[in-house]
C-alpha cells in the first residue's frame, strides 16, 4: 500500500461548504487524476479538514482517522472516541480501521440497492460525505469519565445538538429548553438584556421542529429560548467555554439514545375499530441502537415507542422466503416481557421491517459483545451471542414470513 503521507506537509483548511443542490448535501472534493486524492473530512458542525493525500486512492480508514487526529490537535484518546464514517441522508456507516473510503464511495450506489428502500433517482442524486464523529462503540461511562479536553467536548457537543434538532434523541420539552439555553450561552456569551431579546434567536437553530411552532398554551419560541438563556447564564457562575460544553453533554449523556447507530424501518399499524377490513400503512420509524439497548421511535410523531436494555429483549433476524418480491423485506423480531392492566406478565413480539434489518442484528450483536467486555471494531466482526435469540421463531411465526405480517403479536407465554 502506498504511504499516505504527502511529500510535503498536508494543510488544514476549516471552513463551511455550501452544498450544491439540497441544503443538507455536502460534498467531498475529490481529485480523480493519478493517485493523488484531495479529501475533505467533515466535522459535526459541517466544518471540514481538507488535505491532499498521494496514493489515497489505496488509503484505509485508520490512515485518514490518524491524520484528522493529528491535524486537528486532539488528545490521545481521540483515537478511540471518534470514527470515520459514510454519510448521507440515505445510509450511514461507520467504516471499519482496514475499509478503503475511496472504494467504499465507489461502491454508494449498490450498498444503497442493498440496504435502502430509495428510488434510483434518489440514488443518483445522493452525495456521501466523510465524517469524522463519535465511535458508536465508545463507552458512554468512560466518555463522562474521562473526556476533559475542549477539543473533544466541541465535536461530541457539535454531533449532540445535531442529534437534538433533528429528533434523533426524543426528549422532553423542558430538557430541550434547557439544552437551548446552554447552547445560547455557549454560541452567544452570557445573557444580556439589551442585546439578547427574544427576536435575537430563531428558534429553528435552538429547538426541534415540533417545538418551534407557537401556541396559546405558552410563550412563544423566542421568549423561551431568551428565558433560558438567562437562566443558565444565572446558573453557570463562572462561564467557560468548557464548563458550558461539559453542562450541555451532562444533560445529554441521560438521554437513552445518546451513542446510538440509527437505522430506518417500519412496523404495523395496530388496527382500528374496523379491524382488518381497511388496511392501515406501515409506522415509519427510527431504530436506535447503543450500547445500552434498542430504541424504537415513531419518526413522523417523534415519539418513543419501545425502549428496552439488551437484558430484557430476544432478538432474530428473518429473510422474506420471496427475496425478490416487491415489497417483501427482510425482518427483525424483538421479543420482550411486558404487563398488562391487571399485572399479567406475557410476552410481545415486534416485527421490524427493513432493508437496513441484517446491519441492526449485527449491531445488537457487536454492543452485546460490548457489555461483557469483548469489544469488536464493526458490527460485522462479530460471531458468538452471549444474550438469547429468538427460540424457534421461525417455526412459531412461519405463517407470518409467508405474508400475514404482525407488529405486537401476543405470544402465549
Amino acid at each position: 500500500m502506498d504511504d499516505i503521507a504527502p511529500p510535503n506537509a498536508p494543510s488544514i483548511l476549516m471552513k463551511t461548504y455550501k452544498p450544491p443542490r439540497a441544503e443538507n448535501t455536502l460534498v467531498i472534493p475529490v481529485d480523480h487524476s493519478g493517485d493523488g486524492l484531495d479529501v475533505c473530512v467533515f466535522l459535526a458542525d459541517k466544518s471540514g479538514v481538507e488535505f491532499k493525500l498521494e496514493g489515497g486512492k489505496m488509503a484505509t480508514a485508520q490512515e485518514m482517522h490518524e491524520l484528522v487526529v493529528e491535524l486537528l490537535e486532539l488528545p490521545p484518546m481521540a483515537r478511540d472516541l471518534f470514527a470515520l464514517w459514510v454519510v448521507s441522508p440515505l445510509l450511514e456507516i461507520q467504516l471499519k480501521p482496514h475499509h478503503v473510503p475511496f472504494r467504499v464511495v465507489q461502491q454508494w450506489p449498490d450498498l444503497l440497492l442493498k440496504y435502502s428502500s430509495a428510488s434510483n433517482k434518489e440514488i443518483s442524486l445522493d452525495e456521501p460525505v466523510l465524517l469524522f464523529r463519535r465511535n458508536v462503540f465508545f463507552p458512554k461511562n468512560k466518555e463522562m469519565r474521562e473526556v476533559r479536553a475542549e477539543e473533544c467536548l466541541r465535536l461530541l457537543y457539535a454531533e449532540a445538538k445535531y442529534n437534538v434538532l433533528e429528533g434523533r434523541y426524543p426528549c422532553s420539552a423542558q430538557d430541550c429548553e434547557a439544552l437551548a439555553g446552554l447552547q445560547a450561552v455557549a454560541e452567544n456569551g452570557t445573557y444580556d438584556s439589551n442585546r439578547h431579546k427574544p427576536s435575537f434567536f430563531k428558534p429553528e437553530q435552538y429547538l426541534p421542529g415540533h417545538l418551534c411552532k407557537s401556541s396559546w398554551l405558552r410563550a412563544r419560541p423566542e421568549e423561551r429560548i431568551a428565558e433560558q438563556h438567562r437562566l443558565a447564564s444565572a446558573k453557570l457562575n463562572v462561564i467557560s467555554t468548557q464548563k458550558v460544553l461539559k453542562k450541555y453533554m451532562e444533560l445529554v449523556w441521560k438521554l437513552p439514545m445518546y451513542g446510538s447507530a440509527f437505522f430506518v424501518g417500519q412496523i404495523e399499524r395496530p388496527a382500528g375499530i374496523l379491524g382488518t377490513w381497511i388496511q392501515n400503512p406501515d409506522i415509519r420509524v427510527v431504530v436506535a441502537i447503543n450500547a445500552q439497548g434498542v430504541c424504537i421511535v415513531d419518526k413522523e410523531k417523534n415519539e418513543i415507542l419501545l425502549l428496552l436494555p439488551f437484558e430484557k429483549l430476544s432478538w432474530e433476524y428473518a429473510e422474506p422466503p420471496c427475496r425478490k418480491k416487491e415489497g417483501c423485506l427482510p425482518c427483525l423480531f424483538v421479543q420482550f416481557q411486558a404487563c398488562d392492566r391487571k399485572h399479567s406478565d406475557y410476552t410481545r413480539l415486534l416485527q421490524v421491517f427493513s432493508k437496513q434489518a441484517i446491519m441492526m442484528d449485527a449491531m445488537i450483536e457487536s454492543s452485546v459483545l460490548l457489555k461483557t467486555g469483548s469489544v469488536p471494531n464493526t458490527p460485522s466482526s462479530c460471531t458468538v451471542l452471549i444474550y438469547p435469540r429468538l427460540q424457534d421463531v421461525r417455526e412459531r411465526l412461519n405463517s407470518a414470513l409467508r405474508g400475514q405480517r404482525s407488529s405486537l403479536t401476543e405470544v402465549a407465554r
